[in-house]
């Protein structure tokens, strides 16, 4: 049995002396140098142990290792010293995080002050307090459990006291999460009545990756390295192979990061999306590169799919870091694409998949590493597959 990615890294940063810290940015305090050259090393035995192949790539480094973070969270933490934003699940310092940019510390900094407040309604309810976007235009979100008139005037005032310090704060948004789940942005709520307000802003940001530019919802799933996204666009392309005439399925496809890349090179695009507005973000990004689009939006199961897909020459799955639903390859494989290209956030879900892209009739082609959470046992593989009949 291989071990875990993180247990694997952490014993090999402990024995070259890098002493890993506790929680998820282990390798922060140390010099990206130092821990590329560990972190390599274990990619590629993990890798090669779960498929093993010849011409493995090398793990493409990060090109901004730290302060490239364009999501961060502080958690509220109410103890007998009273409320304030933690850092992480559990009681930790809200200090300056390595892999963050300055601008984040500077909305939680500024933010801190209320928080002592015994009078101001918003303290009561306020689960994480979240920034999000673009390295230049962020977007602060107040995750509370409840929302009122009182609740909604208390946050127009942290908001102008927020953009008065930090101009690029250029939205600001209320989200409603009833059970103060430890997922900031939990889409499994509980809910009556309104699901989020807009304080001030757009609903959405927008970004530049290889010259198209993207639309991306506030409350919508995003890449957290924007300086290596367009790394990863690129090796999606090259490892779907792509040709004028090809119909491409991208699942859980998310805002259409892949699919407007690959918007004119193929014939049509499929997407497909549990959330609609995500969905509709997709649709017109690609429709803007230049693409055809069905944008769908509906969970990626064995069933929807099913319904949905019955040709498609190239498929890109992107899935959460908890990975497919059983079934979901084996519904893939049934309309017998020519590449898969299957993106794995959660290293440790990729021997159980390609198992399951095996009984499918489908082998591993290119696998291509790539260091897209510096710091963190994070890691981003892409994976193109073939039919075992090609």
């Amino acid at each position: 049995m291989i071990p875990p990615f993180e247990e694997q890294l952490r014993a090999a940063a402990r024995a070259a002396g890098l002493d890993p810290m506790n929680g998820p940015a282990m390798l922060a305090h140390v010099s990206y140098q130092q821990e590329y050259a560990v972190k390599s090393k274990v990619v590629q035995g993990f890798l090669k142990a779960l498929a093993p192949k010849d011409g493995l790539a090398p793990l493409v480094q990060a090109p901004m290792p730290r302060g490239y973070r364009t999501t961060s969270r502080r958690r509220v933490w109410r103890d007998r010293r009273g409320v304030r934003l933690v850092h992480g699940d559990v009681n930790e310092s809200a200090a300056a995080d390595a892999l963050e940019p300055a601008a984040h510390l500077r909305v939680y900094e500024r933010l801190a002050p209320f928080l002592r407040s015994t009078k101001d309604p918003l303290v009561d309810v306020l689960n994480h307090v979240i920034v999000r976007g673009t390295y230049d235009e962020h977007v602060l979100i107040l995750n509370v459990r409840e929302l009122s008139a009182e609740i909604i005037r208390s946050a127009r005032a942290w908001t102008r006291a927020v953009t008065k310090e930090v101009p690029t704060v250029q939205a600001s948004w209320l989200y409603v999460d009833p059970k103060g789940s430890r997922y900031y942005l939990d889409t499994d709520r509980p809910l009556r009545g309104v699901s989020e307000k807009k304080i001030t802003g757009e609903r959405a940001w927008r970004q530049s990756i290889d010259d198209i530019v993207y639309q991306v919802g506030v409350f919508s799933f995003s890449q957290v390295n924007l300086a290596m996204t367009p790394l990863l666009v690129d090796t999606v392309k090259r490892c779907c192979d792509v040709r004028p005439t090809d119909v491409l399925a991208d699942l859980y496809g998310g805002y259409g990061l892949f699919g407007a890349a690959m918007a004119t090179s193929v014939k049509s695009i499929l997407t497909m999306d549990s959330d609609q507005t995500t969905v509709d973000n997709a649709r017109y990004n690609i429709r803007r590169a230049g693409g055809t689009v069905n944008a769908v939006a509906m969970p990626v199961t064995p069933a929807n799919l099913r319904r949905v897909i019955d040709h498609a020459d190239v498929v890109v799955l992107d899935p959460p870091r908890s990975g497919t639903e059983p079934g979901v390859i084996a519904a893939v494989a049934e309309v017998r694409p020519r590449r898969a290209v299957h993106v794995f956030c959660g290293p440790d879900e990729i021997r159980r998949s390609l198992a399951e892209w095996k009984t499918a009739g489908y082998a591993v082609d290119a696998i291509v590493p790539l260091d897209l959470f510096p710091g963190t046992a994070g890691l981003e593989v892409v994976i193109a597959l073939r039919p075992l009949s090609a």
